[in-house]
This record gives structure tokens, C-alpha cells and sequence, in this order.
């Protein structure tokens, strides 16, 4: 009988290690499965669907490469018509598709021709077409071409044989995104079969202990493994599922740069719920252990519960590092900072090179950052994106300003690699230069930006043309002046006088324990700008007071006083009421003595963070635009009625035009004069590459923006 026992015994205990090898090879399997599905190579087809048929016609081509510069015949695709169709066999990963741009040669003749739809499927069937007037929106730049937009496609004139279209990345995130979900349904699956196969687990092996216990040692050790990766599987599955669901339009390097900055003055209120859930999260995590733990005390083989709980930890780890590194493109991240462009030494303008005039009666300056505001708010019938007009006086301000559109239509500033939060969008509009947090964020450039000119010292901004010319120059913000550098960029180009939350407490306006959101709320920001600009205008110099709004800061802005509960969203509620502000606090500049002689420019400093209010909105796949007016400029747009595409880059050079200065070139740091006839950047190479290139080192920008070297 002893002897059957032991036999058993003993099969037991390989049965256990078998199973246990079973579960490695099954966690590796899943893991390497979802690597396959993202980062290997798959074929899809890529189809273009002509209103006419071109089969005794030449062929069509497909580009792809990282830029646009990159393409090469090496790099394309050729298709011949058929049925009135282009199909293209494309063989790459999802990764591949998410990070090359596609450049599509539709007909290598010169003649009329119509674009009915395009379809993107893979090898299960899978497929998304873009068809009718939708087509549009897809389109980066173009060449050699023309084209009318109708209801059924475009309709197209080539100019030249070699005629195409560079399409927009946001196709590629749409392709993306459907089929990078049918591959996690298979994870899915898996994970589920391993949930199924952990209770068989436990069922065949856990018995009443008799035999021997292991060490004291061993069990603390294998338990205390377990509660960590079981806790860290948590804590990062959560922590991937808010950056996804937050943040999923913000690159890695700039959430490591605000990592790298100085942090005094910010609002942690609204990242609260992130540490508490985190918190509750381990708890949970603790606790599922501990029961699983008291239920198998008296088992033997309860190891196997401990070395499975641990591999379901390695699960929601792996999948978090996985998705995270996919998502948020780190790949790219640590590709781009190994690499060289050369984009500001062909292209950058330093304002000390090239004449600047200014009229003989300088012009003052209002410049009003808008926190997270863009022309998206608006509804379709004027440019936006909206079903309801969350912005109707900002709207109505725009069409009876400049924008730099359509008549009767919004347009705006596109946000540039590098100018996507708050500091970047205030560097790229007064100085014409992003902030390149790939380089910051590997110790290019102190962290701490203590000083007054330690950041980005070697650009000529806007605030140091001014003082040049004997401009008196304010900051007024709601926050503490330290947060991300702002004090020493302010102080370190132009020397402007700071108006912060600290200021308003010295002042004696608010009291030392006041504080909202950030601050002080944009309320009160705008009667203090009230103030202080009738103290500039009493003095004889011009001057400059630049102001950054903070109410519509996500997540779901701040509800002040003044805010009306029209909306079903609280963040729509917010955007209406800073609207409504803004308004009103330029009306009360057009009753003023000084405004006959100032110009007002409303910018929102960049797009909204808050991807998942966009998505409620069914606002993704438009094509997001900071808001941009500028209010009784002093120049001559030469381009009228024509819709620019310009980024905010070029809000520096339009910005000092708008007050009457002659500029040798139009163009400063990266910008182009918007009332000139000079195209964009973007209108000359398309914003995908653009994008691409500001992501890389470039020695000029390192050596001479960051530090300040000749």
C-alpha cells in the first residue's frame, strides 16, 4: 500500500513539473504571439477603386518609407488596373504600417480622372474603406494634382505623369487599431484558456498535505515573488489601460520630458484618482493572493498556485510592456535619437541674420494662449468637428478676423512634433522652434531650468525682438511660474515681468491658502489682465502682455462660477465658458483707449490631451487644428480667402507681420509669414515628414538652440 502511495506520490510530483513547464511554455507562447501579431510581417492589400476604367492604361504606384524623402523605387509597389480597380500586395507588420508614410501615384498619365474609394484588408478578410467625400480627409499633401471633392470621391486633374498623393498617418491608425484588436482577441482567448487550465491545475494536483513541508525560506520567498509580480501585473495593466485611454495621442519622449522638468505648481488633484485606483489595484492584487494562499494551507503542491498566479503576473506585465512600447511608439523613440536630420540647417532662420522693420509707430501686443483649445469644438457647418458649436463666440471672432481660411470657415494652427503640450506650443509660437523632448529627456539640457536663460538659450523669440525694441513685457498665468520652465524662458528671452498664482498672493487679490485647479482660475486671470494692462498702456513705451489660459486644462477642465451646465460633458461645459470669457474680455479690450494701435491674437497653446473626450465627440478622425485669430493685425494678407496650411512654427514670424514689421525673407526659426505668398513648411513637404524629422537629433539644434553655441 506504501508503495502504491509513493507511486503516486511520485507521479504526482511530475505530473506537477510537467504542468508547470506547460504553463511557461503557454505564458511564452501568448507573449511571443502578440509580439508576432504587431511586430511581424503579414501581407495586406491595399486597393483603389477609379470612376473610370484605366486597363489599357499604364500602371499606379505605392511609396512607403519612414519620410518622404526615403521613398525610393526600391521602396514601391507597382499595380495594374483592373475592373477599375489598383490592388497592391503589401508585405510588413503592424508596426511598419503604424510608422511609414504611404505616398500613393494614382496614374502615371496626364489626364482627368476620379477616386471612387480606398480599401485597406488583410489576410483574414479584414478591411476598412474610406470612400466619397471622406477621401479628403486622408490626404497629407499633394503634387502635381487638383482635385474637387464630391459626395461619391474626388475628382482629379493630374498636372503633370508624375502626379500623387502622400496619405495621412491617421489612415494608418485606423488600420491599425481594427486589426492590432483582432490579434488581441486571439491574446484574449489565450489568456482565458490559461485562466481554465490554472483550475484544472489545482484540481488534479492539490491534495491534503502529508509529506514533508518545504523550508521556511522557500515558501517566503515563492510567496513574496508571487504577491510582486501579481501586484506590478496589476498596477501596470491599469496604469497602460489610462495612458491608452488618456494619453494615447501623446509620444513617450514628451511624457519622460514633464518627467524631467521641474514639477512646483502642479495640479495633482486630477491625477489623484491614478494613485488611489493604483493603490486599491495592489490591494486587490494582495488579497486574491492571501485567499488563494488560506484556501491551498494544507495542500501539498500548493507551489503550483504560487508559480501560476506568479505566470498570470508575467501575463499582464508582458502585455502591458508590450502594448506600451506599440502604442506609444518607443520603438521609434529609441530609433529617432540615434538618428540625424538635417531640417534646421536647411531650413531654420535666426532673427539676428536677417532685417527686421518695425513701422514708425510701434503696435502693442495681446497674445492670449488658450489652454487646450481648438477650432474642433466647433460644429461642421463652420470647419469643426461637432454636432453643437461649443465655441460660438470664439467662432464668430474668427470669421470676422483672420485665420487665414475660407471665407465663412475656421482653419487653424497644426501642432508639430514638439510643440504638443503647453511649454513646447509656447516655445514653437514665440520662437518658431519645438521642443525636442527626445533630446531633452536624454540629458541634453539641465532639467532643472533654475536660471533665466538656461532654456533653450540660443533661440531669438519673439519677447527678445521686442525688448530690442523697448516693448515693456508681462507673463500672466494662474500657476506657479517654475512649473516646466516657463520663469526662465520668459525672463531669459525678453525679460518679461511674471505674473503668477504667487504674485496675485503677494498682491494681497487672493489669500495664501486660495488655491483651484492650478491656481487661480481664468476668472480671475482676466480681471488681473484687466489691471495690468492699464498700467502698461499708461506708460510710453509699447508693450507686449502675453496670458495663458488654464480652465480647459484636461481632465474635464475646471466648472468656475461663471461656467453654465448646457452640456451632457463637464469639459464641454468648460470650453463654452472660456469661450464665453474670452469674448467678453475682448470686447472690454475694444472699449479701451490702446486698442486702436494693438493687436489681439487668440492661439490655443496646443490640442487637447484628452483623446478619450475626442472620441466621445466621434472627433478622431478630423483633422485637429489648434484655434488661431488674429484681431486688428496691421497687414495685408496676400493670399486672401485661400485655406494655408501652417502649423503654430509659424505663428512667430505671422505674429510680428500682424504688427505692422517688415521681415527680409518672411520666414523665423521655422515659420513662414502666413500673410505673405511663401508656403509653410508643411505646405512644402506635408506634416507626416515634418513630424518625422523634428523627432531627430539635428547638431545645430543641439549645439545652438539648446545650449547656446556658435
Amino acid at each position: 500500500m506504501r508503495k502504491i502511495k509513493n507511486e503516486l506520490c511520485n507521479n504526482r510530483r511530475l505530473l506537477s513539473v510537467v504542468l508547470a513547464i506547460i504553463d511557461v511554455a503557454f505564458i511564452a507562447l501568448l507573449l511571443i504571439g502578440l509580439c508576432m501579431g504587431i511586430f511581424g510581417k503579414h501581407t495586406y492589400n491595399f486597393s483603389i477603386e477609379y470612376g473610370e476604367e484605366h486597363s489599357n492604361k499604364n500602371y499606379a504606384q505605392m511609396y512607403y518609407a519612414p519620410s518622404v524623402k526615403k521613398m525610393t523605387e526600391e521602396d514601391s509597389i507597382n499595380a495594374y488596373f483592373e475592373n477599375k480597380k489598383a490592388n497592391f500586395k503589401i508585405k510588413m507588420s503592424l508596426a511598419e504600417i503604424n510608422n511609414n508614410l504611404f505616398r500613393v501615384d494614382p496614374i502615371n498619365t496626364l489626364e482627368v480622372y476620379s477616386i471612387k474609394s480606398i480599401t485597406f484588408s488583410d489576410f483574414c478578410g479584414n478591411s476598412i474603406e474610406v470612400s466619397g467625400s471622406k477621401l479628403e480627409k486622408y490626404i497629407s499633401s499633394r503634387k502635381d494634382v487638383e482635385y474637387e471633392v464630391h459626395d461619391d470621391g474626388l475628382y482629379i486633374t493630374a498636372l503633370t505623369q508624375d502626379n500623387m498623393f502622400i496619405l495621412s498617418q491617421k489612415l494608418n491608425y485606423k488600420v491599425v487599431k481594427l486589426f492590432l484588436n483582432r490579434q488581441l482577441v486571439l491574446f484574449y482567448i489565450g489568456t482565458f484558456c490559461y485562466l481554465l487550465f490554472g483550475i484544472l491545475q489545482f484540481v488534479l494536483l492539490c491534495q491534503n498535505n502529508d509529506d514533508k513541508k518545504h523550508s521556511r525560506i522557500f515558501n517566503f520567498l515563492s510567496a513574496f515573488i508571487t504577491y510582486i509580480l501579481t501586484a506590478l501585473g496589476g498596477a501596470l495593466l491599469y496604469g497602460f489601460w489610462y495612458m491608452q485611454k488618456n494619453f494615447k495621442d501623446v509620444p513617450i519622449g514628451q511624457i519622460i520630458y514633464h518627467l524631467n522638468t521641474p514639477l512646483e505648481g502642479t495640479n495633482t488633484s486630477s491625477f489623484s484618482v491614478i494613485f488611489i485606483s493604483i493603490i486599491l489595484i495592489i490591494i486587490i492584487c494582495v488579497l486574491m493572493v492571501t485567499f488563494g494562499l488560506l484556501i491551498f494551507r494544507k495542500k501539498k503542491n500548493k507551489w503550483i498556485y504560487k508559480f501560476w498566479m506568479s505566470l498570470l503576473g508575467c501575463i499582464a506585465i508582458g502585455y502591458s510592456i508590450i502594448l506600451c512600447c506599440f502604442h506609444f511608439d518607443i520603438i521609434s523613440y529609441l530609433k529617432y535619437t540615434k538618428q540625424d536630420s538635417t531640417i534646421y540647417e536647411d531650413n531654420y532662420v535666426d532673427g539676428r541674420d536677417v532685417a527686421i522693420t518695425f513701422p514708425k509707430e510701434k503696435r502693442n501686443l495681446i497674445y492670449i494662449f488658450l489652454e487646450s483649445m481648438e477650432m474642433t469644438y466647433s460644429d461642421q457647418s463652420v470647419g469643426g468637428a461637432m454636432s453643437e458649436n461649443y465655441i460660438p463666440e470664439l467662432t464668430q471672432i474668427s470669421l470676422e478676423n483672420e485665420n487665414f481660411g475660407i471665407y465663412g470657415k475656421l482653419n487653424g494652427a497644426y501642432t508639430t512634433s514638439g510643440a504638443t503640450f503647453t511649454m513646447g506650443g509656447l516655445v514653437a509660437q514665440t520662437s518658431g522652434v519645438p521642443i525636442n523632448e527626445n533630446l531633452i529627456s536624454n540629458d541634453t539640457l539641465n532639467s532643472k531650468w533654475e536660471s533665466d536663460n538656461n532654456y533653450v538659450p540660443g533661440v531669438w523669440a519673439i519677447g527678445d525682438v521686442l525688448k530690442g525694441e523697448g516693448y515693456n513685457q508681462e507673463f500672466l498665468i494662474g500657476s506657479d511660474k517654475k512649473f516646466a520652465g516657463r520663469s526662465s524662458y520668459f525672463h531669459g528671452h525678453g525679460n518679461y515681468d511674471i505674473f503668477d498664482y504667487y504674485t496675485a498672493i503677494d498682491r494681497g487679490y487672493i489669500d495664501d491658502d486660495y488655491m483651484v485647479w492650478w491656481g487661480y482660475e481664468d476668472e480671475k486671470l482676466f480681471e488681473y489682465a484687466k489691471n495690468e494692462l492699464n498700467n502698461l498702456a499708461s506708460k510710453d513705451e509699447p508693450f507686449n502682455l502675453t496670458m495663458l489660459t488654464v480652465d480647459t486644462h484636461f481632465t474635464d477642465g475646471y466648472v468656475c462660477e461663471l461656467c453654465q451646465n448646457q452640456y451632457d460633458e463637464q469639459y464641454s461645459n468648460v470650453i463654452e465658458c472660456s469661450s464665453r470669457q474670452v469674448s467678453e474680455f475682448l470686447d472690454w479690450i475694444k472699449q479701451q483707449d490702446f486698442y486702436d494701435n494693438t493687436t489681439v491674437v487668440i492661439s490655443g497653446d496646443h490640442l487637447t490631451m484628452d483623446s478619450d473626450y475626442i472620441e466621445r465627440q466621434n472627433a478622431t478622425d478630423f483633422n485637429r487644428r489648434t484655434y488661431f485669430t488674429i484681431v486688428n493685425g496691421a497687414a495685408v494678407n496676400e493670399k486672401p480667402c485661400v485655406e494655408r496650411e501652417y502649423t503654430t512654427l509659424d505663428l512667430y514670424p505671422t505674429t510680428l507681420a500682424a504688427l505692422g514689421v517688415q521681415i527680409e525673407g518672411n520666414r523665423l526659426g521655422l515659420g513662414t509669414n502666413l500673410y505673405s505668398g511663401e508656403d509653410t513648411l508643411i505646405e512644402k513637404y506635408g506634416l507626416d515628414y515634418i513630424n518625422v524629422e523634428l523627432l531627430k537629433d539635428s547638431q545645430l539644434y543641439r549645439k545652438k538652440l539648446l545650449y547656446g553655441k556658435n
